[in-house]
């Protein structure tokens, strides 16, 4: 399997949030800390380095997704 093959068994859950944000507001979720930041910069048509990535479990995650 190559490294760059996506698994829906990841236990790592990230969000992209605009820098400075006091509220952390996510405005793309993913699997993958880097697709993240490429994710968050094609909605918001942003540079990545606008954004800033955190962390977030599992829950967080599938809460993110139904919004």
């Amino acid at each position: 399997m190559s490294s760059f093959t996506t698994s829906p068994e990841f236990d790592y859950y990230y969000k992209a949030c605009r820098k400075g944000d006091p509220e952390a507001k996510a405005v793309a979720v993913s699997y993958s800390s880097v697709g993240v930041l490429a994710d968050a910069s094609e909605v918001t048509g942003l540079p990545r380095d606008t954004f800033e990535v955190h962390q977030i479990s599992k829950a967080e995650f599938e809460g993110l997704l139904r919004h």
